[in-house]
């Protein structure tokens, strides 16, 4: 992804948008503020869109999300008990995620799960991953 293409989805995400909605050979930039009452996309004339090929997506995808495209973790999204690493100065840990409270990614002590932890814990200012991509 080209820097010009990673800015244009940065801004997108900052006005809110989340999602790239493929029809045709445009990609239509889908904000879930937007969607009409019955929860529903629907095209306007001030949907923002562009060709697929400008952003280098595939038109056969049909949906795309702007997070994932820029490797932003939306930890409101992410299931409890999904593997996470957390990088504190010292070492990596294995955890499992608990919640996100808006500030901070909680998560199970002594990487236990919501089925046998009984105590959670803020990462606080450790950095925090989603483990999907690791390797034993």
């Amino acid at each position: 992804m080209t820097n010009e293409q990673k800015w244009l989805l940065k801004a997108m995400y900052s006005e809110g948008y989340r999602d790239i909605k493929i029809i045709g050979v445009y990609a239509y930039f889908v904000n879930p503020t937007f969607f009409e009452n019955g929860g529903g996309f629907k095209v306007r004339e001030h949907t923002p869109r562009i060709p697929c090929k400008v952003l280098g997506l595939n038109p056969n995808t049909r949906k795309y999300s702007i997070a994932s495209l820029l490797g932003v973790v939306e930890w409101e999204r992410v299931p409890v008990d999904t593997p996470i690493i957390i990088e504190t100065k010292d070492r990596e840990m294995k955890r499992h995620f608990a919640k996100y409270d808006g500030v901070n990614v909680w998560f199970y002590s002594l990487g236990g799960t919501s089925w046998s932890a009984s105590t959670i814990k803020p990462c606080g200012d450790w950095k925090v991953r989603l483990a999907e991509n690791e390797r034993d």
